[in-house]
């Protein structure tokens, strides 16, 4: 394909804006389309079957807006639904784990790897099986953690004390196992990173959107222009927390002007 002209990004709600957030602090000129799924936040909860039925109603929206490829910034669709999808539609379409799997084997000395994420993505083991096909002599261990999507999304601080006994509660499951690298394989981890961090310091946690930035521009030959880049953004539900905290942690990207869609019409 020539340069492309406009990207569609989604995710189930506004994790997708951290992908979305180092796309842009490494890429100029863009033209992007975001979606939100707001209205049925968290997807990693359902089952294969529902995600991927919400994942091509996102598609469709996107295509909707003229997008030439798309992004799927959220760890559960990229780890259950990216084959069917790319067998569904004929643009090109990009997940996370990849990216995310290259980046940590690079960061990991010993090869012993960690994952957290959303049910559905730890059960379908993608990153696992991604890292030993790279790797074979790679050891990984992953770990649940559905409550950390409902604490991004209902506003919870990171440095909240329920934030931060979560927190503590899923990493302790690593304890023993000798990881020295932890993918974050839900594309909402990064805004819970500092603290993360601070229970793990010995650790590197890959933030697959920064991973993914550097390589996209081959991948669909982004327009390198030097002009700004042009975000425009639309939900299912109207939600407050997505502009708050979106100005709150995001340097890259403003939303503003968001716009609701109505998915169930795609």
């Amino acid at each position: 394909m020539g340069t492309l002209k406009r990207l569609g990004v989604f995710d189930s709600g506004l994790g997708g804006l951290t992908v979305l957030n180092e796309i842009c602090k490494y890429n100029t000129g863009l033209d992007v389309v975001y979606f939100g799924d707001t209205a049925r936040v968290p997807y990693g909860s359902r089952t294969v079957e529902t995600i991927t039925r919400y994942a091509e109603q996102d598609v469709r929206f996107l295509l909707s807006q003229g997008v030439e490829a798309i992004l799927i910034a959220c760890g559960t669709v990229s780890t259950n639904c990216l084959p069917s999808l790319k067998r569904s539609f004929s643009l090109p379409i990009v997940g996370v784990i990849d990216a995310g799997c290259q980046a940590a084997l690079k960061a990991s000395p010993s090869k012993r790897i960690g994952v957290i994420g959303t049910r559905a993505t730890v059960n379908s083991r993608a990153y696992e099986h991604r890292i030993h096909e790279l790797c074979p002599e790679a050891q990984t261990w992953g770990v649940e953690c559905p409550l950390f999507v409902p604490l991004i999304e209902n506003g919870f601080a990171p440095e909240d004390p329920i934030t931060e006994m979560t927190v503590e509660r899923y990493l302790s499951a690593f304890h023993g196992t000798g990881v020295d690298t932890i993918i974050m394989g839900c594309t909402h981890y990064p805004f819970l990173a500092h603290t993360l961090q601070k229970f793990m310091p010995e650790v590197t946690f890959i933030n697959v959107g920064k991973a993914l930035s550097y390589g996209l521009r081959e991948s669909f030959n982004l327009p390198q222009s030097g002009a700004p880049n042009r975000v425009s953004y639309f939900v299912s539900d109207e939600d407050t927390g997505f502009l708050d905290i979106a100005r709150r942690y995001l340097d890259a990207v403003s939303a503003e002007n968001v716009q609701k869609v109505n998915i169930d019409q795609f």
